[in-house]
């Protein structure tokens, strides 16, 4: 199984990768990981709660690693319905209803915490 060390590293360059979409400032873009025992329904949970704030999804990767599912998600929330911490705290409540691992952090954060 892959450890979650080497998950956030992958998340990092994937992120890197993206760059950032005509009409997306980096400043307004948040990374979202999303990891937990693979069942139907992840996806769509943490897409609902992104559609109804209208935060824009720019960048989503996922997959099933030894039975359990990650998802990488970097989302403009320049344009959102409410505050970030509002969206991070429902997101957060979903996943602790759900036995998932969610991780809401702004790009920059995310950068700065994965810089060598």
């Amino acid at each position: 199984m892959t450890s979650p060390r080497r998950l956030n590293q992958e998340f990092a360059v994937q992120i890197e990768r993206a760059g950032v979409p005509n009409g997306a400032d980096r400043g307004s873009r948040i990374v979202l990981a999303v990891i937990g025992k693979d069942r139907p329904g992840i996806m769509a949970g943490v897409t609902t709660i992104l559609a109804n704030r209208r935060a824009n999804i720019l960048d989503v990767t996922q997959t099933i690693l030894g039975g359990l599912f990650t998802m990488l998600m970097v989302v403009d929330i320049a344009e959102m319905n409410g505050s970030f911490s509002d969206l991070k705290r429902e997101l957060e409540a979903h996943g602790n209803a759900n036995a998932l691992s969610i991780l809401v952090q702004r790009e920059e954060i995310f950068h700065a915490m994965h810089r060598l």
